[in-house]
C-alpha cells in the first residue's frame, strides 16, 4: 500500500502514467489541503539555465514559468516508490520541446520529495544528462 506521501505526490501533483496533467502551483485539487510548504525549497543543477534553489511557493512559481519560457516539458513513464512516510522518489522521463526546434530532447529523471504534515517541504530533481539539457536548452 502506498504511503500517504506517495498518494499526494500521484494525486495533487496530477501525477499518472500519461504524465503530469496539470500546473505545479499551490492550487490544490477540490477537497485537499495545499500540498506546498510554504517554505518549500526546489532544486535543481547549477549548470541548467534554470538551476539553482527555488525557495518558497513564488519561487516555485518563477521556477516552472522559467522552465515554460525555454521549452514545453512533458513527463512519462512515471514510478513512483516509497522510502518511508516522509520521502517519496519518482523515476519518469522527461521530454523537452523548444519552440522552432526540429527535435525534442528525452532525459531519464529522478525526483526526491521530502515531506511534513503532508506537505511537500523539499524536491531535489536529477536529470541523467545535465549536459545534453544545457545544450539543447541554450
Amino acid at each position: 500500500m502506498a504511503s500517504r506521501a506517495a498518494q499526494i505526490v500521484r494525486g495533487t501533483l496530477g501525477l499518472a502514467d500519461e504524465g503530469i496533467n496539470g500546473d505545479l502551483t499551490d492550487a490544490s485539487v477540490e477537497g485537499q489541503a495545499d500540498p506546498f510548504h510554504e517554505n518549500i525549497v526546489v532544486r535543481e543543477a547549477a549548470e541548467l539555465p534554470y538551476g539553482g534553489e527555488w525557495k518558497g511557493k513564488e519561487g516555485l512559481r518563477a521556477l516552472m514559468t522559467k522552465i515554460q519560457s525555454l521549452a514545453n516539458l512533458t513527463v512519462s513513464d512515471i514510478d513512483i516508490f516509497d522510502v518511508d512516510e516522509q520521502n517519496v522518489i519518482t523515476r519518469q522521463t522527461a521530454t523537452f520541446k523548444r519552440d522552432g526546434a526540429d527535435g525534442t530532447l528525452t532525459i531519464p529523471m529522478v525526483e526526491v520529495y521530502r515531506f511534513e504534515n503532508d506537505q511537500i517541504v523539499e524536491i531535489d530533481v536529477y536529470y541523467k544528462d545535465t549536459k545534453a539539457m544545457v545544450e539543447y536548452l541554450t
